[in-house]
């Protein structure tokens, strides 16, 4: 007759016997001392001492940050600040407060902003009433309703690299005032992302254009630009000019109602700009077109961004993230429907 031993597999009794030295080996090692009685002490005493490192990290600290001061002028006011930097002591670094760029806003109550001194409509300009409205002092008014605080508009500069160089000066929190992202801009400030993207854009004397084809075709004639061509001075168009039309010769006109005029007279080939001012030309003037030709510059962009100091990083996220969840995007057109109503002669650059 047949007997079958039960199996009593080598792996089990091997596994036996490597448990009881582990739980002997367990028993000599010292207890950590984050561990505390028992496994849930343990973690009980490793959640209160994490707790208190980022309590420690949040409550009052007795130092200095580098800080400055704004110091900025009320709307048509022409007063200058010595743009010099003062420490910042942060006594109470509590961990719902903000960064230093934008606390410092919240605890001055205000929002600075630099805005072109001349009006230039439909971004910046006086209503009737004597306040400010367009695209730009929209943009700026919802910042400050954002941050809770009032708004303080800085309008003494009187060109557009004024206007940069006020921002850079930390005589201003940010820029507002249809500037131009540039590289050489970019070398001292900050720019946002943009918030109105344009083609570029010729207003060209028709007369001289066709004596200046010679049986070319236009496109042909518009790459090899070659005369004297108006922009404004101390604005981006004067690189911009220089880029793109190397041949062209580059006069700076002090407004570009100078500049239109000079081009509808003969006395200019070209005025060079944005494509929303090209545009806007012709909508306020009709009987302009019976002179000039509206080229749009399908290659050349200009973008539209605010300006911020080199160190205002988290204010630079914090408006950036504004812009992209805004809702609203901005183009030429919906610009110029929008405040068709406000348009007047163009003055600024």
């Amino acid at each position: 007759m047949l007997k079958f031993a039960p199996y009593r597999p080598r792996a089990l009794s091997l596994g036996l016997i490597l448990g009881l030295w582990l739980t002997i080996l367990l028993t000599l090692v010292p207890t950590p001392a984050w561990a505390g009685g028992n496994g849930s002490h343990g973690v009980a005493a490793l959640r209160s001492t994490t707790a208190a490192t980022t309590d420690s990290q949040c409550q009052a600290i007795d130092r200095a940050t580098p800080g400055r001061s704004v110091a900025s002028s009320t709307a048509g006011s022409t007063a200058r600040t010595t743009g010099q930097s003062r420490p910042i002591p942060i006594t109470d670094l509590d961990c719902n407060n903000p960064p230093p760029d934008v606390q410092r806003i919240r605890d001055r109550g205000k929002l600075v902003v630099a805005v072109l001194g001349v009006d230039n409509p439909p971004f910046f300009m006086t209503l009737a009433d004597g306040s400010l409205g367009g695209l730009d002092i929209g943009l700026a008014k919802a910042l400050a309703q954002q941050l809770e605080v009032d708004l303080e508009l800085n309008r003494s500069a009187q060109t557009f690299d004024q206007v940069v160089d006020q921002v850079y000066r930390l005589e201003a929190d940010l820029a507002i005032s249809k500037i131009s992202r540039t590289l050489n801009r970019g070398q001292r400030v900050r720019f946002s992302r943009p918030y109105l993207s344009m083609r570029q854009g010729l207003l060209v004397n028709r007369l001289q254009l066709a004596q200046q084809s010679q049986n070319r075709r236009t496109t042909e004639a518009i790459r090899a630009l070659a005369g004297p061509v108006g922009v404004i001075q101390n604005s981006s168009y004067v690189g911009f000019l220089r880029q793109k039309f190397p041949q062209a010769t580059v006069v700076e006109m002090p407004t570009w109602e100078e500049a239109v005029q000079a081009v509808n007279r003969g006395d200019l080939l070209a005025a060079y700009r944005d494509e929303l001012e090209v545009k806007k030309v012709m909508r306020v003037q009709p009987d302009a077109s019976l002179n000039l030709q509206t080229v749009a510059l399908t290659d050349a962009q200009d973008h539209l961004a605010m300006v911020l100091p080199w160190d205002s990083t988290h204010l630079l996220s914090w408006v950036d993230l504004y812009l992209e969840t805004q809702g609203q995007t901005y183009t030429v057109d919906t610009v110029l429907d929008d405040y068709a109503d406000y348009w007047s002669e163009p003055e600024g650059s």
